[in-house]
């Protein structure tokens, strides 16, 4: 997986012929259409999570993971089936069913075989909404026709740092969605983005992913252009801001998240235009998981105030700054 490219994640949304969609459905009709799905879901071996009574250390383990929303994982009526090495299965959630899986090693290819080698499964049992013109039918009209949505996982920190609008605009045009969770500054928290098509509808599913990966290539491109540029017009700006990020990570005794993400995401930069040398791999997106709020409470066993958060991820970020640069 290149150091632009971060990951893949894929969905696949199916409604089943005959019902109403789920934002038309009655809390009864909801129950139904989990009655309708759990024996064939049980069937092909997967497990349905009890979400009403689970604690609320698992609800966030889902939800720090991306595998549930935040506000998907309080609903009732909802269905969400795991199962070892399988896509994720949600009920209920935007779609009768939606199929996801995501990965940081395997291709986007992979991905897409193992999502539709479920979802023949699944139709071996259930008749799908389709129409000989719209393809499958969805509660959105972006979602029909393939009802698949490939999304690529991008690291773009010298897009970020010049500015990344114009490029956001260019591809919106041709129906593609860059976006990022973004800082109180409005810049994207730390310089990850994802790219998506905005519209399932209109060509085949191989056709969208060959199209995505093309252009996740040209942007990696760019972005490794843009880093050039950085380092060789802007080099007393790029060193001052890692060596800040360093600090701020090496000796900070409260943390926030925010300034975690952004500074973990700098020194990231630093080390692979080698300002910075560490001394074993460092993988910036898994350290930044351990460090998010979810992930501590979850290895404390206990829900934290903000405080206890902060304090204990700096300790945390000082300990970790020294094994990868001791």
């Amino acid at each position: 997986m290149s150091k632009i490219i971060l990951g893949y994640k894929l969905k696949l949304y199916r409604n089943i012929d005959g019902k109403k969609f789920v934002n038309t459905m009655t809390e009864e009709e909801l129950r139904k259409n989990l009655d309708f799905l759990d024996p064939i879901l049980s069937d092909l071996g997967y497990t349905k999570v009890d979400l009403l009574n689970i604690s609320s250390l698992k609800k966030l383990e889902y939800v720090e993971n991306g595998r549930l929303g935040k506000k998907t994982v309080e609903r009732e009526n909802l269905g969400f089936y795991e199962k070892k090495n399988s896509p994720d299965i949600l009920i209920n959630a935007g779609e009768h069913i939606e199929l996801q899986a995501f990965s940081r090693t395997k291709s986007i290819e992979d991905l897409y075989g193992e999502i539709y080698s479920l979802e023949e499964k699944l139709e071996e049992k259930i008749n799908f909404s389709f129409d000989s013109n719209f393809g499958y039918l969805s509660s959105r009209v972006l979602n029909s026709g393939t009802g698949l949505k490939p999304i690529v996982l991008l690291y773009l920190p010298a897009l970020n740092y010049f500015g990344i609008e114009e490029i956001a605009r260019g591809l919106s045009r041709l129906g593609y969605t860059l976006a990022s969770y973004r800082d109180s500054s409005n810049k994207a928290l730390a310089s990850i983005y994802t790219l998506s098509f905005e519209s399932t509808f209109g060509e085949e599913e191989k056709s969208y992913i060959e199209k995505l990966k093309i252009i996740a290539r040209e942007i990696a491109d760019v972005e490794r252009e843009n880093r050039k540029k950085l380092y060789l017009d802007n080099i007393i700006t790029l060193e001052d801001m890692v060596n800040r990020a360093f600090g701020v990570l090496a000796h900070a005794r409260l943390l926030s998240e925010e300034e975690m993400m952004q500074s973990m995401s700098t020194i990231n930069l630093g080390i692979e235009l080698s300002i910075l040398k560490a001394n074993r791999d460092f993988d910036f997106y898994e350290e930044i998981k351990k460090l998010r709020n979810g992930h501590l409470q979850i290895e404390r066993g206990a829900m934290l105030d903000l405080k206890s958060r902060d304090i204990l991820r700096a300790n945390k970020a000082r300990a970790l700054m020294k094994e990868v640069f001791k």
